[in-house]
């Protein structure tokens, strides 16, 4: 069977915008236009691929599935055009990033104007998500993860790990003795983080006498955002373990101070990743040299 790459550019046109007449608009057509291709594509896969009512269009399930297989071969036609046309000194198209939600906020997302500064040509679609992400299957180019590698299919560029410290306010630790052992915790307010997806609370981790320690302690504040955890722990309520990269210029200032240093665990492993189809992509080429560099 053979599809035209235009149609397929339709397609995919269509199904971001959810409108024809939107479609049509953006590819300089004419609505009937657009609609002749899709039916002409539907025909030739023998099934539907887009759901219409009388206002909006919807991608049905095997719409879905066809508009990301689509949108990759674009991309990779797109990315081999640029390789051949050396397009890599001045890069250019949509790069799609997956960031976690606490290190996507503090690190990288101010780090975006500095990069859109020197490759202005390069659109940035950011999603920030502690969700597992599939880059393959879910067509993202570059995401950034904690933990070891788990896919052979991708390439891991690491970055600076991240240190867990347990913090609190100066003040916090004037009203309650300063806990030198993990077995004094039982009498601080120790201010949890949940896990999105599940609500179950997120352990803490330490190292004793060189080995890995995990404990749920009690308190009497749970959050599901590290965004309001951080600011918790700063308003005086109680204890927290918290990645440094949040916390570094709160220790620098002394607004926090870190405790149970000595039981302090292994850093966590941090690393861009980029599916192995993408190592030529220019524009994935230089965001992860780029945060490498600023991360690193």
């Amino acid at each position: 069977m053979d599809l035209d790459l235009r149609t397929l550019a339709i397609f995919v046109k269509v199904a971001e915008r959810q409108s024809f007449a939107h479609a049509a608009e953006a590819l300089d057509m004419t609505p009937s236009g657009v609609s002749n291709a899709i039916k002409r594509l539907e025909g030739q896969l023998d099934t539907s691929l887009l759901a219409r009512t009388t206002r909006s269009v919807h991608l049905t399930v095997d719409g879905e599935a066809f508009y990301h297989r689509c949108r990759q071969v674009l991309a990779d036609l797109d990315e081999a055009t640029q390789v051949l046309t050396r397009a890599r000194r001045q890069p250019s198209g949509t790069l799609r990033v997956s960031l976690p939600v606490s290190f996507g906020r503090v690190k990288v997302v101010p780090l975006l104007s500095t990069f859109q500064s020197r490759f202005p040509k390069i659109d940035l679609a950011i999603s920030i998500t502690d969700r597992y992400v599939h880059l393959v299957d879910e067509g993202i180019d570059v995401a950034v993860r904690f933990g070891p590698l788990d896919d052979s299919r991708l390439i891991a560029r690491p970055l600076a790990p991240a240190r867990r410290r347990v913090v609190a306010t100066p003040a916090y630790l004037g009203r309650h003795p300063r806990p030198t052992a993990l077995s004094e915790l039982a009498r601080h307010n120790c201010i949890t983080l949940s896990h999105h997806e599940t609500g179950r609370v997120r352990p803490w981790v330490f190292s004793e006498a060189g080995s890995p320690c995990r404990i749920v302690p009690a308190g009497s504040v749970t959050f599901n955002d590290g965004t309001a955890l951080h600011a918790a722990v700063l308003s005086g309520i109680g204890l927290a373990q918290i990645h440094d990269y949040i916390v570094a210029d709160d220790l620098a200032a002394g607004r926090l101070v870190s405790v149970l240093d000595d039981v302090a665990p292994a850093p966590d492993p941090i690393a861009i990743l980029y599916p192995q189809s993408r190592h030529l992509s220019p524009r994935v080429r230089v965001f992860v040299t780029f945060l490498a560099a600023a991360c690193g």
